[in-house]
Formats: structure tokens, sequence, C-alpha cells
């Protein structure tokens, strides 16, 4: 499951957050916790006149403030996943492994 929502975030070229002027600030981590509940994947794309402003440790604090994990990084464009839902996946993988052998 988690795959598969990773594999969709990586073809759809548009990011769903796009980090502006204004940096990382209130209403975008709760947008970004907002897609992460419904969706359980977030791209979040800095902006050109936003990446001097927006460091790494920023996106970290973003990610630990959000409960989620960085999956995949490319340039200025980020994957967040929702920790809830990998450890669902991966439980459900243990118990088809657990089926199987």
């Amino acid at each position: 499951m988690a795959r598969n929502l990773y594999k969709e975030k990586i073809r759809r070229h548009r990011a769903d957050i796009n980090i502006g002027k204004n940096g990382i600030h209130m209403n975008l981590i709760n947008e970004v916790k907002r897609i992460l509940e419904e969706y359980g994947v977030v791209k979040v794309r800095i902006l050109r006149n936003a990446r001097n402003g927006v460091s790494d440790d920023d996106i970290a604090r973003l990610v630990r403030s959000v409960d989620a994990i960085i999956v995949d990084s490319r340039g200025y464009t980020y994957i967040l996943m929702a920790r809830k839902i990998l450890k669902s996946s991966s439980r459900i993988n243990s118990e088809r492994s657990k089926e199987l052998g």
C-alpha cells in the first residue's frame, strides 16, 4: 500500500504543497497534516524565491511536527509519508510473509 502511494506521487508532476517566500508557517503545517491524514502522502516543493530562506533543517522540523518521514527527495521536492501508513504497511507485509512461510 505504501509503495503504491509513493509511486503515484512520483508520477504526478505537481506538488501538493508549495513553500513560498513566507517559508514554513503554521497554516502550511496544518495543511500538510490535513493532507497526510486524508491521503497518507504529500509532495512538498520549495519554490525558487524561498530556496535561500528554507533549509534542510527546516524541512526536518516540518517532518517531525507532522509525524511523517521523507521517503524521497529530489532537488527541492520532497515526498513525505505518514508514519501510520508505513507501520500498517509493514504489519500487513509481515502478516503475508507469515502466511506464505
